[in-house]
């Protein structure tokens, strides 16, 4: 059973029903259907008595509705929702049944109740049919299955492009833009885009019930609304409306312009050269402008003209400060000057090195705090495993390296085991832009030739360099080939007097 008295205490105090689902973990339409009840029977949230138990209240919410009370009108709910199909409103349809029930010398439902009915039926038979949207009303958000892609000039790689999509159901007006996941700041940064892009904001938001919108541990008929995106729209002063699980319907709108943009903008984009995120958004938009500017073919204008003319002034105003979302992690500078967030690496200063610092990360940016001071900023990487270096981080001849590592100490590392590793790492040393950006895969490579004899290590090193293999993956396979060989030591050399001992390897290197 539902915690009646709670749901009651939680909206007295003011919560909304998001907030109160949330709270105790129930169904948001469990509370919304609560509320409304309790307005139906005792006037108002404030009218029920506290000293009622759960099971009174819902005796006298429930039990009373298993008859049908003779004394009200029971709406035709097949007839309702078939004039709701030719384009009468709810709201006209319920003044017409009060003024039947009137004639008839009958109680008429309130509005809530006379649509709770409607709607129940409807859910019931799954009866579907055309809404008639209301100008700057609602708006309908979710991600596109189909994924964009930009080459990274750095790599050669294919960089995959999750693309936001944003709808407004009466004019069919929508925004497009591309981003590299799908997570929180990204969501976030979409609906911003859009509600620019719009110049408004609409009063209700359908979004896709995604791990960003909704609760993913309380899946049932209807997801449970994610706490922070609810703050996020409550900063532009828009209510969330989710949608049913797996009802693809109750966003029917977005689902159509989802392959729009997939048909029309993605895939005509694949044959282009495009080499970064934002040359890939700026020809988006371009697309974008000219689609919205496109004239119907079974109706006047196009969706930009009857979205100026008729949408845009009924939107909600944009607030004046932007919302910021991003997340925040405690992180660890390494030895090589780099922190690691999100499969990516940031420099910092060298007098932070072994220090825990804090990561603010959004959509776009990456801010490294130490003791709530900002002590380096990057833009956000743009592929796993990128080493974002700036060069005011990396140290002067002679400057004190407060315990970073430097090539000098890694090159006498290597001389402990033979020339052909010492080759190996000044080679390694010389493959990136900075030389700490190369400081992890080799110390990597040589904690794993630890466990060797020197005559191994000679070996493997010899066969990567003729092979020109530079990554601990490649230099791991060698080695594997070669254990029959050289099998690995069970007692290690103890290098701890002079070097970083480090538990784990670093798998990430060469993937």
């Amino acid at each position: 059973m539902l915690d009646y008295k709670s749901i009651v205490r939680l909206k007295k105090l003011g919560l909304n029903n998001a907030a109160i689902a949330n709270s105790l973990s129930c169904k948001w339409d469990s509370v919304q259907r609560i509320v409304s009840r309790c307005e139906n029977v005792w006037g108002s949230i404030h009218g029920v008595p506290e000293d009622l138990s759960n099971e009174e209240i819902a005796d006298i919410l429930f039990s009373s509705r298993k008859s049908v009370d003779l004394a009200y009108l029971q709406p035709d709910s097949e007839k309702i929702l078939e004039k709701q199909r030719k384009g009468y409103l709810r709201n006209e349809l319920w003044a017409e049944y009060c003024s039947e029930a009137a004639s008839r010398g009958k109680k008429a439902y309130k509005l809530s109740r006379f649509n709770e009915i409607v709607s129940d039926y409807r859910s019931k038979h799954d009866i579907s049919f055309t809404m008639n949207h209301v100008p700057g009303l609602e708006a309908q958000a979710d991600w596109t299955g189909d994924k964009g892609h930009f080459l990274d000039c750095d790599t050669g790689e294919l960089v995959e492009v999750h693309v936001f999509v944003m709808t407004l159901p009466y004019s069919g007006y929508f925004y497009c833009e591309g981003f590299l996941d799908e997570k929180m700041p990204s969501w976030y940064a979409g609906h911003t885009g859009a509600f620019s892009f719009f110049g408004g904001v609409p009063a209700f938001i359908v979004p896709d019930n995604c791990a960003t919108a909704v609760d993913r541990k309380h899946l049932d008929e209807r997801g449970i609304l994610n706490t922070r995106y609810v703050e996020f729209l409550n900063h532009y002063g828009a209510v969330p409306k989710p949608t049913r699980i797996k009802k693809p319907r109750d966003k029917g709108h977005v689902e159509r312009h989802v392959r729009i943009v997939e048909d029309d903008i993605i895939r005509p984009m694949e044959r282009l050269d495009i080499y970064s995120l934002q040359e890939y958004n700026d020809i988006m938009r371009r697309k974008l402008i000219a689609r919205n500017l496109k004239d119907y073919s079974k109706k006047l204008g196009s969706r930009t003209s009857i979205f100026e003319a008729e949408e845009k002034p009924a939107l909600l105003p944009l607030p004046v400060l932007q919302y910021k979302s991003y997340d925040e992690k405690d992180a660890t500078v390494w030895r090589d000057l780099h922190i690691q967030y999100d499969c990516a690496f940031y420099s910092v200063p060298v007098k932070y090195v072994g220090k825990k610092v804090t990561v603010k990360a959004t959509s776009d940016l990456i801010r490294i705090y130490f003791n709530d001071k900002l002590i380096a900023e990057h833009k956000r990487a743009v592929r796993k495993w990128q080493k974002c270096t700036l060069q005011a981080h990396i140290p002067g001849k002679g400057a004190d390296l407060h315990g970073a590592y430097s090539s000098e100490e890694l090159i006498s590392w290597a001389q402990k085991f033979g020339p052909f590793t010492v080759r190996w790492v000044k080679a390694e040393l010389g493959r990136f832009e900075f030389e700490v950006q190369s400081y992890r895969p080799i110390t990597s490579v040589l904690r794993i030739l630890n466990r060797y004899g020197p005559e191994a290590a000679e070996s493997a090193s010899e066969a990567a360099l003729a092979s020109s293999i530079f990554t601990v993956k490649g230099f791991k396979g060698i080695l594997s080939a070669q254990s029959r060989r050289h099998p690995a030591n069970e007692v290690r050399v103890d290098l701890n007097a002079i070097f970083c001992a480090h538990e784990e390897e670093d798998p990430y290197y060469g993937n």
